[in-house]
Order: structure tokens, then sequence, then C-alpha cells
């Protein structure tokens, strides 16, 4: 997986963060699913502490990306995130003052090796502008065999994206139920 590609949804929409219940949440973390329209868009685990400014960041409309990547077998491994427009200067790696964080600002977790990098290559944002930030809430996969355009990670990507923002998208552990009772 050596090439990022991340694509955004066309318009913004509004996610409501909720507690959801999961076996495999660690103690001192707690699983959120992010809902639009009632449907499930993605989940994760996030620090208690990070909740109040989650719900936050969702009191309005955001936009969604999806940051995916193709496996050496022909998968695609994403992750969902939400779009955050940054101002030169304040992500934590960049802070250069002494002046205290906003709230919001120190929940903001280090971005993924990689991710930063596209974003700013692909918004110009090196001469003064904006920087977008990828919120990571949420990983989804796409096996090479279900793969909808397996000559383009794009096209790919932008179907998933799609396909979770309409509520279309499986759960993986009931796809990989249904696949096993497809092949008896």
């Amino acid at each position: 997986m050596d090439h990022l590609v991340v694509v955004t949804h066309p318009s913004r929409i509004a996610l409501e963060a909720r507690p959801v219940q999961h076996d495999a949440v660690p103690e001192g973390a707690i699983a959120l699913g992010y809902y639009h329209d009632g449907h499930l868009v993605a989940r994760g685990m996030v620090s208690p502490d990070a909740i109040e400014a989650i719900h936050g960041l969702l009191a309005k409309p955001v936009s969604l990306a999806l940051a995916a990547a193709e496996d050496d077998h022909g998968n695609i491994d994403a992750r969902v995130c939400v779009v955050l427009p940054i101002e030169p200067g304040l992500l934590q790696a960049d802070a250069q003052d002494d002046e205290p964080q906003e709230p919001w600002q120190a929940s903001i977790p280090v971005m993924p090796e990689g991710i930063e990098a596209v974003m700013e290559r692909e918004t110009g944002s090196t001469n003064g502008e904006p920087k977008l930030a990828l919120l990571p809430i949420g990983n989804v996969v796409r096996g090479k065999n279900d793969r909808k355009y397996p000559e383009s990670i794009a096209e790919d990507a932008r179907e998933m994206l799609d396909t979770l923002v309409h509520g279309q998208a499986q759960d993986a552990v009931r796809k990989a139920i249904d696949d096993l009772l497809r092949s008896i």
C-alpha cells in the first residue's frame, strides 16, 4: 500500500455521534457510531475527553472524505474521515507559540503519516491557504472480488463513500457470513 487516494463527498452532511456497545472497546475508551439520516456511516473508539469536542465539530454539517489505499491483492482499505479546515499554524505539529490551545485543538489527533501531505498537495495550502486535516472516524474495507471499479481506486472510493452516506453499506462480519453461506 504505497498510494493513498482521498475522495470527498460532494456536499456537507449532518452527522450525529452516539455511544455504541462493542466487546472490543478497551478500558478507558468509548465506542462511537456516526450516523447520517439514521444510518450508521462509521464507528470508532475515542477517549472520553474527546466526546465534547466531537459533538462540537458535528454541531453543523461536515464534509466527509475517504482516504483509501489498495493492498497487493487488490483489496481496498480505507478510513472514513471528517474534513476539518485548519488555519495555517494551528495544527499541533505546527504550533510555534506559547499561547494556550483552544480545547478542541487538543483533541485533534496526530494524523496518520501521509494524509496531511496528500491534503496539502491537493489544496495548495503551502501558500498560506487553509490546510485541511482529516479526522479518522472509522474504517471500511472492500475485497478485491467486491470492487465495482477494479481499474480505479478513486472510483471505488467514491462509490464506497456514497454507499456509506446513503446507508447501503454492509457490515463486514455479516458480509463474511453471507459469502461463506453462498460458497456452501
